[in-house]
């Protein structure tokens, strides 16, 4: 008995030992008790590898191979009779017209279809502001704020980490985002900007233009022009 309790006393130092120090900073190497995941036997993309004749690690696709959430030769990898949204609508998916110009205000028509199989006027109303509202507080407040002037609760978590990057948030209140045609806010959403990653794969295209809508009313309700301003609105100024 005695020498079972003097074993798990052993263990039982070792055990905190071993964990006491996690987590500590060090220059020695970390103590690798399994390291078959932290040394294994792969190939770094673009390497180089003598198995193969051409030298190259990295390898073409196997003939036949089916591309996911590519663009590529459509034609060969979707049915005959698919459409696709840029086919549609391409004004719609692009934020921008035929000339590739930004288009200054939300695009006429949507991708829905009637059932006469032309495609449906595109309504900005309360539904379409709902989708745009709760799109943007999930997938834009945590940088830009709930009145989209940059101060989400990324930046305030920066300003207390230290992180240099944080201020380059934009404020799109500014006139500088407010003089943006609505087909650039679209293009910026879908395909990032600077800092900003891009958030097509996050949003469809409807939901993208939700988001502008609402951004647009966020803009309004910071800086509503004169000419908008509703007349009980200007009473309640004076």
């Amino acid at each position: 008995m005695r020498i079972a309790l003097a074993i798990l006393a052993l263990l039982t130092v070792a055990t905190v030992s071993f964990l006491g120090v996690r987590g500590k900073v060090s220059k020695q190497p970390p103590v690798q008790v399994f390291d078959d995941m932290d040394n294994q036997s792969k190939l770094d993309p673009q390497g180089v590898s003598p198995l193969f004749a051409d030298g190259s690690a990295s390898r073409p696709a196997v003939p036949g191979t089916v591309p996911r959430a590519t663009g590529l030769e459509p034609a060969k990898v979707l049915a005959p009779g698919f459409r696709r949204a840029e086919s549609l609508n391409p004004e719609f998916v692009t934020g921008k017209d035929a000339s590739g110009a930004f288009l200054a205000s939300f695009p006429k028509l949507s991708l829905a279809q009637g059932p006469d199989g032309k495609l449906l006027p595109y309504k900005v109303d309360a539904a379409t502001l709902e989708l745009g509202r709760r799109k943007y507080t999930i997938y834009c407040a945590v940088c830009h704020g709930a009145d989209a002037a940059g101060n989400g609760i990324l930046k305030a978590r920066a300003a207390i980490d230290g992180a240099a990057s944080m201020p380059t948030i934009a404020n799109l209140q500014t006139a500088l985002f407010r003089a943006y045609p609505a087909g650039q806010l679209y293009d910026v959403v879908a395909n990032g900007k600077n800092t900003m990653q891009p958030y097509g794969d996050y949003l469809s295209p409807e939901e993208r233009w939700a988001v502008v809508a609402y951004l647009r009313a966020l803009q309004l309700s910071q800086a509503c022009p004169p000419e908008l301003t509703p007349a009980s609105v200007k009473d309640a100024a004076k």
